[in-house]
């Protein structure tokens, strides 16, 4: 049996990941420095902040994994701004902790490192992986200076780190701090007459090139299982779509009309017009193409929000149920 630790397990894209690694019967061991809210059945989890050495390294000896899945760390660029040092500490100290307890055992596992395309220079070509280098944020920066991190290890009989430098995904229970499931939830909410039909974005005039998030957790698996250590590959659809075009197709998929307003605090300074991947490298390594289409995933984050939102709106009227009845009882 397989035994895979991920660090960063409960967030967006690990409970994907667990998912579907729990379906090929592996024993996963989840690190997260908070408990998660839902639990899934034959997982072991770990509360851990990544900052701290010891607590990592008990971890790792005790899950002895064959694989690790590194997730963790700050991904808001909005955060890493207004906390550059903790976003250092917890993604630069946090990984070289994680990496060091993992090469440190008797049989050192392999690693996915996972990265960002925004360590890319601003082009207006698809990116590969020679591409130049020019982080234009803290987060950005620390996830640069993770990837160097390889170097230490590269001498290693066995063991050792792959990266994947992903490209924006998305999909069904991703945050609404982010681009695409602010939209979907913000027309979800117009739809049942929550707020006003008023659509408010940032730029949404940038060309963006989006993954749906099931089939990125995919490309992880496979980079684990068949890439070639010490080496990095985009994980990204290749294809690039502009944010006005996600939000019409959005809309063709709801029951009212809205108008859109640009909302100046979701405005980025310096924003690149574009950010394209070419996936060729990580294709020719592992089979690997992306098959859910940017339709389906658009269809999917509404219906996502529509249940969710749902379920809330049900979950407070029966609060206010039993608040009216124990009203009643005291009375």
């Amino acid at each position: 049996m397989r035994r895979i630790l991920i660090t960063g397990g409960t967030g967006f894209v690990g409970s994907h990941l667990i998912r579907l690694l729990k379906s090929s019967g592996a024993k996963l061991t989840v690190v997260s420095s908070s408990n998660p809210e839902l639990r899934e059945p034959g997982v072991h989890y770990f509360n851990v902040d990544i900052r701290n050495a010891d607590d990592v390294r008990m971890v790792v000896r005790e899950a002895g994994p064959n694989q690790i899945y590194h997730l963790a760390g700050v991904s808001m660029v909005a955060d890493s701004w207004t906390n550059p040092r903790q976003t250092f500490d917890i993604n630069v100290i946090g990984s070289y902790n994680v990496f060091e307890a993992a090469m440190s055992i008797s049989s050192p596992p392999r690693i996915l490192n996972v990265s960002t395309s925004q360590v890319y220079a601003p082009s207006d070509s698809a990116l590969t992986e020679t591409s130049p280098l020019d982080p234009g944020n803290p987060y950005a920066a620390t996830k640069g200076m993770v990837e160097l991190l390889m170097v230490q290890y590269r001498k290693f009989g066995s063991g050792g780190i792959i990266t994947a430098r992903a490209f924006n995904h998305t999909g069904p229970g991703q945050l609404p701090s982010f681009a695409l499931p602010s939209f979907a939830k913000q027309l979800v909410e117009m739809e049942v007459g929550l707020i006003s039909p008023t659509l408010k974005v940032g730029n949404i005039n940038v060309k963006r090139d989006f993954t749906d998030v099931r089939d990125v957790v995919v490309a992880y698996c496979r980079l684990v299982e068949r890439g070639k250590l010490g080496e990095i590959y985009n994980v990204c659809s290749g294809r690039g779509v502009s944010l006005a075009d996600i939000v019409r197709e959005l809309q063709k998929n709801c029951s009212t009309s809205v108008r859109i307003e640009v909302d100046k605090s979701r405005l980025r300074s310096s924003e690149p017009s574009q950010v394209i991947g070419d996936y060729a490298k990580l294709r020719t390594a592992t089979g690997w193409n992306p098959q859910i289409t940017l339709e389906r995933t658009l269809k999917d984050l509404l219906d996502y929000w529509r249940t969710k939102i749902k379920q809330d709106r049900r979950g407070r009227s029966d609060v206010e149920t039993v608040g009216k009845i124990e009203s009643i009882g005291e009375s």
